[in-house]
């Protein structure tokens, strides 16, 4: 499995996760599935508000133009990891493309 295999497929918010946001720090994102609580700093809260059916490369195009000054290959890491994290802690779903 290549990396763009493991994070190939739509991502979805978990819908009984729980917002708190905070003023321009980002949030915290509580999961009452596991009793997992997750801060989030202003880029984390962007991605997970925008897993909304989005794949990696929508997510990775939407950074790159709400924050002008993101060097598109880290952002594209960042994604990739952040999303990694948490579709395995359940604060994000993925539905994988099978053709």
């Amino acid at each position: 499995m290549t990396q763009s295999d493991h994070t190939s497929g739509s991502f979805w918010r978990n819908p009984d996760v729980v917002l708190r946001e905070e003023d321009k720090d980002g949030g915290l994102l509580f999961n009452p599935d596991n009793n997992q609580a997750k801060v989030v700093n202003t880029t984390g809260l962007f991605i997970w508000k925008h897993c909304d059916g989005a794949d990696e490369h929508t997510l990775v195009d939407a950074i790159t133009q709400a924050f002008d000054q993101a060097p598109p290959d880290e952002v594209e890491k960042d994604v990739r990891e952040f999303i990694e994290v948490m579709v395995q802690t359940g604060f994000i779903g993925k539905i994988t493309d099978k053709r």
